[in-house]
């Protein structure tokens, strides 16, 4: 669903670069040579639970990997070396009637892509999905994290309690708007301490970082980080870009 709305917002120009799937994570790198706009970023994430409440199945088979590169709009890891015959994976159409017309302008609207194996049988069983950050890792490479299920409810929650608190600031006068604005920059210079780990795991180091880093319109899309602390959550990333 990401790799699907990445294009729709961004354009065909998005090749993904690589993932991680937890079950209620995920990482997603993809090629784009520029920060995403936090209004792309509301789009894309909007796209992803418009196909969660659309209660979507999602299909999986194999085909030929000639019949199935010829399929419209069909998204896969570029470089990758698959297998053949290889397994393609659909969001609301059978693979089957993809495949009976490739070419159609119409596949275009349908979330297809080679892929190992599928998460879900049903959009609905995500919950809701909720982008977390958005950075740049190389040159022409930008890496999403998101949640979903719980995990995407409770970064909503805590986004919308960040956003009034920014909200209330923004209502003060300037003396005091520039007060709680130092607060927010003082703080996070002087992070907490990260809880203490279960398991190192460097691949998913990302999800460890001890504070957030978050943007408002308020502040011209100045970003600045806040203590988990202050949120009251011991993991997850930047919750600013969460759209209500």
């Amino acid at each position: 669903m990401l790799n699907f709305a990445l294009r729709e917002v961004l354009g065909n120009h998005v090749d993904q670069k690589g993932s991680i799937v937890l079950p209620e994570k995920l990482r997603f790198d993809f090629s784009h040579g520029k920060p995403i706009h936090p209004d792309h970023l509301r789009r894309i994430e909007s796209i992803g639970n418009d196909q969660i409440k659309d209660e979507l199945d999602v299909y999986g088979k194999e085909a030929t990997l000639a019949d199935a590169k010829r399929i419209n709009g069909l998204r896969a890891v570029f470089g990758e070396v698959y297998p053949d015959p290889v397994k393609v994976v659909t969001i609301g159409r059978r693979v089957e009637d993809l495949l009976a017309d490739p070419e159609n302008e119409e596949r275009l609207s349908v979330s297809a892509e080679l892929c190992g194996g599928t998460h879900i049988s049903n959009t609905r069983e995500a919950k809701a999905f909720a982008l977390l950050s958005e950075e740049g890792i190389a040159k022409g490479i930008r890496r999403i994290t998101a949640v979903t299920t719980d995990g995407a409810f409770q970064a909503m929650e805590l986004a919308f309690s960040l956003e009034q608190e920014v909200d209330a600031a923004s209502e003060a006068e300037g003396s005091l708007l520039v007060k709680v604005f130092t607060e927010f920059i003082s703080e996070s210079q002087n992070p907490p301490p990260p809880p203490p780990k279960k398991k190192k795991n460097n691949d998913h180091n990302s999800y460890n970082k001890p504070e957030l880093t978050c943007s408002h319109p308020q502040f011209n899309g100045y970003k600045f980080s806040i203590p988990r602390s202050k949120l009251g959550k011991p993991d997850g990333t930047c919750v600013g870009f969460i759209d209500r």
